[in-house]
Formats: C-alpha cells, sequence, structure tokens
C-alpha cells in the first residue's frame, strides 16, 4: 500500500511531464512552421516599440510564476533587455517570437494555476515547512534547510494536503462536493482559514461545495452562508 500523499505527490510529477511534453510538442511544430510565419508577417504590421517591451515584460513574468510553480528550468540569461529603438526587420521577428512564446506558455496555464494556489496555502498553514514542487518528485518539502518526504509531515498535516490536493487535481468541473465535518481533523487556525481557502480553490477549480459542520470555527465570520439545521416543528 502507498500512503496518499506519495501517491498524490507522483501523480503530480505524471501530470508536469505530461505538460512537459506538450510543451515540447508544441514547440518543435511552432519551431518548424517559424520561417513562414515570419514570411507572412511581413506583410501584416508588426506590434509598436512600446507593445513589444509590454509583451515581453509579459512573458517574462510569466515565465518566471512557472519556473516557481516548478513546471519550467530557471533560466541561465535572466537579464533579457530590448532597446528602445528597434530595427523594423528584428520588430517583425520579436513579434512572431512572443506569440510562439505566449502559446506555448498557455500550456501550462491550468496545473500552474492550481499548483500556486497550493503552495500558497500549504506554505501559510504548515508552521516552519515550505512545500516545494519539481517534476521528479511531484511535492517534497524542506523544514529549516531539512529536507521532509510528504509522509514525515503530521497527520494534520498529510490530511490538509490530501484535501486540498483532491480538491483542486482530482475532482471533475462542475461537480457538488460535500464534506462532512472538516474540523475532525483540522487545527484550529485552518479551520478559520478553512472557508477562505475553499472560496479560492473553488473559482478554480469550478466546484460547488456543500458543508456539514458544528464547528463555529469553520463558519468563523460567514454566517450568511449557513443553513442551520433544525428538526421538524410541532
Amino acid at each position: 500500500m502507498i500512503p496518499s500523499v506519495n501517491a498524490y505527490a507522483n501523480e503530480l510529477a505524471d501530470n508536469i511531464q505530461e505538460k512537459l511534453a506538450e510543451y515540447g510538442t508544441l514547440s518543435q511544430s511552432l519551431d518548424r512552421t517559424f520561417p513562414v510565419r515570419l514570411v507572412q508577417k511581413v506583410s501584416t504590421n508588426s506590434l509598436t516599440n512600446d507593445q513589444l517591451i509590454k509583451k515581453l515584460d509579459e512573458v517574462e513574468t510569466k515565465r518566471k510564476h512557472l519556473i516557481n510553480a516548478g513546471l519550467l528550468d530557471k533560466d541561465e540569461n535572466t537579464n533579457f533587455q530590448i532597446s528602445e529603438q528597434i530595427d523594423e526587420n528584428i520588430k517583425q521577428v520579436l513579434s512572431v517570437y512572443i506569440e510562439d512564446v505566449e502559446n506555448k506558455l498557455t500550456v501550462f496555464d491550468n496545473l500552474s494555476q492550481r499548483i500556486e494556489l497550493m503552495k500558497k496555502i500549504i506554505n501559510q498553514r504548515f508552521a516552519y515547512k515550505e512545500i516545494n514542487i519539481s517534476k521528479e518528485k511531484g511535492f517534497t518539502f524542506t523544514c529549516n534547510g531539512n529536507s521532509l518526504s510528504p509522509t514525515q509531515l503530521s497527520s494534520g498535516e498529510q490530511h490538509e494536503l490530501v484535501i486540498l490536493y483532491e480538491l483542486l487535481f482530482k475532482v471533475k468541473p462542475n461537480s457538488l462536493i460535500l464534506i462532512d465535518e472538516p474540523e475532525l481533523s483540522l487545527h484550529v487556525e485552518w479551520q478559520v482559514n478553512f472557508l477562505k481557502d475553499l472560496q479560492e480553490i473553488t473559482q478554480i477549480a469550478n466546484v460547488d461545495v456543500l458543508i456539514a459542520t458544528h464547528s463555529p470555527g469553520i463558519i468563523h465570520d460567514r454566517w450568511d452562508l449557513t443553513v442551520e439545521l433544525k428538526g421538524p416543528h410541532r
């Protein structure tokens, strides 16, 4: 038997590898057709200098997000700059380059959103521990500079990690998720933030959630979302 946290770490690594393969296939296709599309671009209007600079900044920002999410390797040269005045031919080349990079990076959009939210929640909730994402191991942890495997987390941390992973990566869009008494294995501080985290998750995963709870901590300041269950009136 494999612990759920290990199984999900391996599954995430497989998902990342699958997206990298898709990224590689698209890159080869775009590289192969680059000369043809560059020639076609000559007859159309290219981007202005300001538009080029803005687009390149956006592409580099997105690339950094993907590196931070563990989906891309860090580049050695991260200080790519262009001058304010660019030759018209260079503009056309850069315009096609930017379109290609945007198309390539879009492959990771869905997965990167989920990974970044999981990292954000875990790093806020797990005291002294930080989650690390990689294409080889999926996710691992560090604590005070020491590496930890997922099974070295406390039982409560493992439970939180499993819930987060299943909601972000396992649930199909447009599903209704039923959660019964989540407070049973959650730290009091996690209970207070549970609904807030859940709202961010539902926006990305596109699901609805119905919770049954006895805990005021879970409800916290969102009594407007509650319906009290009462017995029949006589």
